[in-house]
């Protein structure tokens, strides 16, 4: 019985020290680490803001990268969600934040209407048009971006209009 055990607990630490995470897919790129703080224009930070890495490099478009900020507006960026770190190469940042919203009317059955605010500027919501950019070589990188407040509102109503 003890052998059993023994054998037991011998495949336990195997299993632990080998691990049972998630495989890396085929063509899977190296990751360099990348960790970025974003802030707004006064120095406060961007909490709970959606930030993604757009690749110039149509090979890497293929994965997903990127992550979402903390309190502190810090953001540990993640590639397929899995994996820790990004591939080399250039990119252009995306940063998202929004809140729901309530106009205070109602639609044509009564609901209220509600919507989303962009509390960061649309300009940095999209690849083409956003001002930020990143490069990723063999070491680990840690940058500090800034981003403008955003303004814009977005009704979302799902009755006809009246």
């Amino acid at each position: 019985m003890k052998k059993i055990l023994l054998v037991f607990q011998l495949l336990l630490c195997i299993a632990l020290i080998v691990g049972c995470g998630t495989k890396r897919p085929p063509g899977f790129p190296t990751l360099v680490g990348c960790v970025l703080t974003i802030q707004y224009e006064d120095g406060s930070p961007v909490d709970k803001a959606i930030v993604s890495l757009a690749p110039e490099d149509a090979e890497l478009r293929q994965w997903s990268i990127s992550g979402t900020t903390n309190a502190s507006g810090v953001v540990n960026i993640r590639t397929n969600g899995d994996f820790a770190g990004a591939p080399a190469g250039k990119y252009k940042v995306v940063v998202r934040k929004t809140e729901a919203i309530t106009t205070g009317e109602k639609d044509v059955y009564g609901d209220p209407i509600t919507g989303s605010r962009a509390l960061v500027a649309e300009e940095f919501s999209n690849s083409q048009k956003t001002p930020l950019s990143l490069e990723i070589g063999s070491s680990s990188v840690k940058e500090t971006l800034k981003v403008k407040k955003g303004d814009s509102v977005n009704p979302i109503s799902l009755g006809p209009p009246k």
